[in-house]
C-alpha cells in the first residue's frame, strides 16, 4: 500500500476530482436555496444541504491549494479521498437514523448517495490497486449494513430488500472497480511499454547516427591514407634517393635537401597522427556494448581466466564522453587484471541505476592496498580517477591482499 500511495498522481486525476467537488458544491447550494424558499428558514430541512454545500466546498479548496500537495506530498491525495469517502457514508448513516424507521424512507436514503459514492471509488481504481477498491467497498457497505441492523427493528419479509442493497451497491462498486482497475493497468503496461520503444528507437537512431559517422571517417582516412600519406612516403623517398646523387660537396644543395626530408617526414608523421586519429575506434564503430564484450573477450584470451559479462537491457542512453571514459575505466581495469590480479576469474557489470550507471570490475585475484605508497601510480589509479570526475562520475576501489580487487564507477545525469 505505501508502493502505492508513492506513486505519482495519473494526470487529470486531481482536474477530475476538483470538477466532482464543485458540481457537487453546486448542486447542494441549489437545493439548499430550494429549501429556503419551500420551507423558509427552517434550519431542520436545510440542514442536510448545508452541512453537504460547505463539506464540498472546503474539499474544492483542499484540492486547490498547492502548498498543501507539495507539503502533504503522498499523503494528500489519500487524504482528500478519504475525506470524499467518510462524508457521504457518515451523512447517509445519519439519514439512516433520522428516517424513523419507515421502510421507503429507509430505501430512498440508503440508495441516494450512491452516485457520490462512485466517484471517489473510481477515482481510488484510477489511482491504486484493487485491493484499495475492495477495502472502499467493504466499509462504505459494511457500514451501512451495520446502520440498517440497528434502525430495522427486526428482520422481517419487508426488511429483506433493505437489508440487500449494500449487497447489490457492493457488487456494483466491485465490478466497476475491477473494470477500472484492469483498465488502469493495461494503460501503465502500455505506457511502460511505449516509453521503452522510445528508448531503444532513440538507442537504434544514436547508434545509426554513430554508424554512419564511423563510416564515412574511415573513409576519409583511407582516401587520405591513399592519396596523400602515399604522396608524403613517394616525395621522401625521392628526396632520399636525389641527396645520394648530389655531390657531398656542394652543401647548399645538401642542406637544402636536409630541409626538404625534415619538413617531408613531419609531414608524413602528422598525417598519419591525423589519419589515426579520424579512423573510427572500437567504441564509436561497434556502440558500447559490442566495444566492451570485444575488449572482454581479448582480456579473457590474454589473461587465460573467464571473464563474466553483464549488460542491462534496455542499454542506457549516455553521453558520448561519458561512454569514452567508461570504455577507457574498463579497459585499464581489464589490463591490472591481465598484468598484476593473477585472478582465476573476473566480472564485468554495467547496471542501470536512477537514469545513470554503475560499472563494476572485480577480480578474485590478490589484491594490493590501496593506501600502499605509489599504488596510485603503480594500477594507473590515478589516471581512472581523472577519467572519472572529468565525466561527472565517482571512482571507488575496495581491494585488499589476497582478497581480490573492486573498481566501481558511478555516474547520474545532472538534474536541473
Amino acid at each position: 500500500m505505501i508502493n502505492q500511495m508513492s506513486r505519482s498522481i495519473e494526470p487529470n486525476l486531481l482536474n477530475l476530482f476538483r470538477y466532482f467537488c464543485g458540481v457537487a458544491a453546486t448542486y447542494f447550494a441549489i437545493l439548499w436555496v430550494y429549501a429556503i424558499l419551500s420551507t423558509g428558514w427552517l434550519w431542520q430541512a436545510q440542514l442536510q444541504f448545508w452541512g453537504s454545500f460547505t463539506f464540498y466546498l472546503l474539499l474544492l479548496a483542499y484540492l486547490s491549494w498547492p502548498w498543501l500537495e507539495r507539503h502533504m506530498k503522498r499523503f494528500y491525495l489519500p487524504f482528500g479521498l478519504a475525506l470524499a469517502t467518510l462524508y457521504p457514508v457518515a451523512s447517509s448513516s445519519f439519514g439512516l437514523f433520522a428516517s424513523g424507521g419507515d421502510l421507503f424512507a429507509l430505501i430512498y436514503r440508503s440508495w441516494l448517495w450512491l452516485p457520490v459514492l462512485f466517484v471517489p471509488l473510481v477515482l481510488i481504481a484510477w489511482q491504486y490497486n484493487f485491493a484499495s477498491v475492495l477495502t472502499f467497498t467493504i466499509f462504505t457497505n459494511l457500514s451501512e449494513l451495520i446502520v440498517l441492523l440497528l434502525v430495522a427493528d427486526e428482520i422481517t419479509f419487508q426488511t429483506m430488500p433493505l437489508l440487500g442493497v449494500p449487497f447489490i451497491r457492493a457488487f456494483a462498486f466491485g465490478m466497476v472497480g475491477h473494470i477500472v482497475t484492469n483498465s488502469m493497468d493495461t494503460q501503465r503496461s502500455q505506457r511502460r511499454k511505449l516509453i521503452q520503444a522510445n528508448a531503444r528507437l532513440g538507442q537504434y537512431a544514436n547508434t545509426l547516427e554513430q554508424l554512419a559517422t564511423s563510416r564515412e571517417r574511415n573513409r576519409l582516412a583511407s582516401e587520405l591514407h591513399d592519396t596523400l600519406a602515399h604522396t608524403l612516403s613517394g616525395l621522401v623517398v625521392n628526396l632520399e634517393a636525389i641527396k645520394t646523387v648530389v655531390a657531398p660537396t656542394d652543401t647548399e644543395a645538401q642542406d637544402m635537401l636536409d630541409r626538404a626530408l625534415l619538413t617531408s617526414r613531419n609531414g608524413l608523421d602528422e598525417t598519419r597522427r591525423a589519419l589515426k586519429a579520424l579512423r573510427a575506434g572500437p567504441l564509436e564503430d561497434l556502440g558500447l556494448r559490442l566495444a566492451l564484450k570485444a575488449l572482454i573477450e581479448s582480456a579473457a584470451g590474454r589473461a587465460n581466466i573467464p571473464v563474466e559479462f553483464d549488460y542491462p537491457q534496455p542499454a542506457p542512453s549516455l553521453p558520448v564522453d561519458v561512454e569514452q571514459n567508461l570504455y577507457r575505466i574498463v579497459q585499464e581495469a581489464l589490463e591490472n587484471v591481465v598484468r598484476h590480479a593473477n585472478a582465476s576469474r573476473a566480472t564485468v557489470r554495467l547496471e542501470s541505476v536512477n537514469g545513470g550507471v554503475k560499472l563494476s570490475v572485480n577480480d578474485d585475484g590478490s589484491g594490493f592496498d590501496p593506501a600502499e605508497r605509489g599504488s596510485e601510480n603503480r594500477f594507473g589509479l590515478r589516471g581512472l580517477r581523472e577519467r572519472a570526475e572529468a565525466s561527472g562520475g565517482r571512482l571507488d576501489v575496495a581491494s585488499r591482499p589476497g582478497q581480490g580487487t573492486e573498481i566501481t564507477f558511478f555516474w547520474e545525469p545532472e538534474h536541473d
